[in-house]
């Protein structure tokens, strides 16, 4: 059986590899990308929703997709400290995007961050924690929620303060929980990939043990 896929944020670190990842795969018959920027280099076999500038929501489509796999998210310093523009891209559009899968009995994908709470005291976490909480109360056809540590990856960005605790990261990794360890952020496409062509319904949490056993499964 053949499948339709949605994803948003497809111009990022996870994000490209998902896309990577999907229009190789023949499981998948549409790929269609979400986002401001649309991604390039896969031409033919790839639609693009989305505008530079207007309401980004007002650019989905009535159209029905089986899975969604979510990898949208900014930093403060890419919004110049600016905590409700980064509220606005890590759980404003994220929970939209969700309201909008969610009537059409939707496979939901998306990343979040280890240590996500409504509650937290960090700014971060309590945003990422909003976002699930969000998200859980809308209903889908299954809700994977990816909680990893810290990504390993090429990035776009210059993030020193990132690549240090990156650094840091990987010479404690043997006395870090398993939970806490930085994960590729290739094994992070590839669970998210695996996810969104699963039949497990519900609502699923995965961290680093469960991420890794789901990139598994994609051979590529």
């Amino acid at each position: 059986m053949t499948r339709s896929l949605l994803i948003a944020g497809a111009t990022g670190m996870v994000g490209a590899e998902v896309l990577k990842l999907a229009v190789s795969d023949q499981r998948f018959s549409r790929v269609v990308t979400w986002g401001r920027r649309s991604a390039t280099g896969h031409e033919g076999r790839l639609e693009h929703w989305g505008s530079t500038s207007g309401d980004l929501v007002h650019q989905l489509r009535p159209d029905r997709m089986d899975a969604v796999v979510c990898c949208l998210g900014t930093t403060i310093k890419t919004v110049k400290g600016d905590k409700q523009a980064f509220i606005h891209v890590d759980k404003d559009l994220v929970v939209a995007l969700g309201r909008w899968a969610s009537r059409k009995n939707t496979r939901f994908c998306v990343v979040s961050a280890i240590g996500a709470d409504p509650k937290s005291p960090f700014f971060y976490n309590r945003v990422k924690g909003e976002m699930e909480h969000d998200l859980r109360k809308l209903d889908f056809a299954a809700l994977h929620i990816f909680q990893p540590s810290i990504l390993d990856g090429p990035r776009t960005e210059n993030r020193l303060g990132e690549r240090a605790a990156l650094a840091v990261m990987k010479l404690l990794r043997p006395v870090l929980p398993m939970r806490s360890h930085p994960m590729p952020h290739t094994m992070l496409a590839k669970a998210l990939l695996s996810a969104a062509t699963s039949e497990t319904v519900g609502t699923q949490v995965h961290t680093y043990a469960n991420i890794a056993a789901l990139a598994r499964e994609i051979r590529n």
